[in-house]
């Protein structure tokens, strides 16, 4: 399964009619300050460790995005390692990855709660109608990463079923 590139969460925007601009994370606060810029996409610690709810106090949860951090074994190095090994370490591996995703969704908790505090207004929308703005970048992607988009898709529900969040 492929990981797609940031020109998904571009389609995503463009196709709900905002007009994309990427730029340096740096810049944004500025742009936002000048009103160059009229909003930002980011993940909610880069929104509380660069203060973009100081210019942009708008801030709108909608979990579009989901950035996992993969282990990595090459191929050859893991079918040398016996079956007790490998098994430990895809035991780890799991046991990392929800000490990780607790952790996470620990720290998020604080950020927005500080956020609040310093007069951020926070919102958590229906994604339904987010889900059905963007039908149409799923069949772009299909064109351009075939049955790929599919198998992303299926997983992303099957994380969702498993982890549901309800802020």
């Amino acid at each position: 399964m492929r990981v797609f590139p940031n020109d998904m969460i571009r389609w995503i925007m463009e196709s709900m009619g905002f007009t994309t601009v990427v730029m340096p994370v740096t810049e944004v606060y500025l742009g936002i300050q000048q009103g160059a810029v009229i909003g930002q996409e980011n993940p909610t610690d880069t929104i509380f460790s660069l203060r973009f709810y100081e210019v942009a106090p708008f801030v709108t949860l909608t979990r579009h995005v989901y950035s996992p951090l993969p282990l990595a074994v090459a191929e050859s190095t893991w079918q040398r390692l016996p079956p007790t090994d490998r098994e430990a370490v895809q035991r780890a591996a799991r046991e990392a990855g929800q000490l990780s995703r607790r952790l996470v969704r620990q720290d998020e908790d604080k950020q927005l709660d500080e956020m609040r505090s310093k007069g951020a207004r926070i919102s958590t929308p229906d994604i339904g109608p987010w889900r059905a703005a963007v039908q149409p970048v799923y069949e772009r992607a299909r064109g351009v990463y075939g049955a790929d988009v599919d198998a992303v898709l299926q997983a992303a529900d099957a994380i969702r079923r498993a982890a549901p969040r309800t802020n």
